[in-house]
């Protein structure tokens, strides 16, 4: 199972804790790649940096090839508590030490058998890099989905899908796409240099009457006052690939990556969620 098949996990904290709980408790070995180009050569480096906990839980180093296609430095180790905490505080599809990084790639073993491995290297928000052993799935989406409908979130946006029951399922899948776009809405009005096409074209006013109905009232209130598209980013943003580069200190990230944009996409996932229940 890839990790974006697990629902909500991109979104929520609470999902991925409960994801690596999950799994961590299932092993008891783990392996990091050490890169022939830049990753850790000796185990004893780690001394002197905040790793340095999981030096006794080594268990030996062989060279090969890591997921990925990468070689280096295969480092074994037992699953300590403090390599546990580490793999807790830092994500499944951590990489340890920095840029460069002294380990990465992490798989976890129960035995000699993988249930778990990811190539962190490719970038940590792409999790159809990280993939689950297929006899964790049911464990796993268990978890996940207690743990879901614990949250708070759950229960008001049961109440906003109740509202629409009667919308077709063409009707929630446009809707739901428009208020994702959200971002890429924003990035057009304020002419950030790159972003993605819109699915669709949809005015402001048009956009903010199928929000009323899919969003919080807490988060639907943020674009009453608001004029247009460009109002949610006041700030300045780069409008040439040099502006990026050179001076992307002075500028704001793209709107996706804003704090209002995640919560919006945070209710529409959990939404979705509620209405498509395709592993529950």
């Amino acid at each position: 199972m890839y990790f974006e098949e697990i629902p909500c996990y991109t979104q929520f904290g609470e999902v991925q804790q409960i994801v690596t709980k999950t799994i961590l408790s299932v092993c008891d070995n783990a392996e990091f790649l050490g890169s022939d180009i830049y990753g850790l050569k000796d185990i004893y480096d780690l001394y002197g940096t905040k790793y340095e906990d999981i030096i006794p839980a080594f268990l030996y180093c062989r060279h090969g090839e890591s997921d990925g296609g990468m070689w280096g430095n295969l480092f074994r180790f037992r699953l300590t508590e403090p390599l546990k905490r580490h793999i807790l505080d830092e994500s499944l599809t951590c990489m340890f030490g920095g840029e460069p990084p002294l380990l990465e790639n992490l798989a976890l073993f129960q035995g000699e058998k993988c249930l778990f491995f990811c190539v962190s290297h490719e970038v940590f928000s792409l999790y159809h890099m990280a993939e689950v052993d297929d006899s964790l799935t049911e464990m796993v989406l268990s978890a996940v989905n207690d743990t879901i409908m614990r949250m708070s979130l759950y229960g008001q946006m049961q109440k906003i899908a109740l509202g629409l029951k009667n919308k077709t399922k063409a009707e929630l899948k446009k809707d739901i796409r428009i208020l994702l776009d959200l971002c890429w809405y924003v990035d057009e009005s304020v002419h950030y240099f790159f972003y993605m096409k819109p699915s669709q074209p949809c005015d402001f006013s048009k956009f903010r009457q199928i929000a009323k109905n899919y969003l919080t009232e807490e988060t639907y209130s943020v674009l009453i006052p608001l004029n247009g598209f460009a109002d949610p980013q006041p700030f300045p943003i780069p409008k040439t690939a040099n502006d990026a580069i050179v001076g992307r200190e002075k500028f704001a990230s793209q709107f996706l990556q804003s704090e209002y944009y995640k919560q919006v996409e945070r209710e529409l996932r959990m939404l979705e969620y509620i209405m498509e229940p395709k592993s529950r």
